[in-house]
């Protein structure tokens, strides 16, 4: 897990496994109980290929 502060955002980067493990809400509720001005924002790793998708887009935007 990865936790990253900005101005407005508590940027939270959760890895397959942790997905399974960590309860979303009760980590926002401790993530804004000092801070509660910012918004929480999670980014869950996917299972797709990255390099397929990025394909797909690259020939997509061409």
């Amino acid at each position: 897990m990865e936790i990253t502060r900005n101005k407005k955002f508590i940027e939270v980067w959760l890895t397959n496994e942790e997905q399974e493990t960590i309860d979303r809400k009760t980590l926002t509720d401790k993530l804004l109980a000092d801070d509660e001005k910012r918004k929480v924002v999670f980014f869950l790793s996917g299972s797709a290929s990255l390099i397929d998708y990025t394909n797909q887009l690259l020939i997509h935007n061409m």
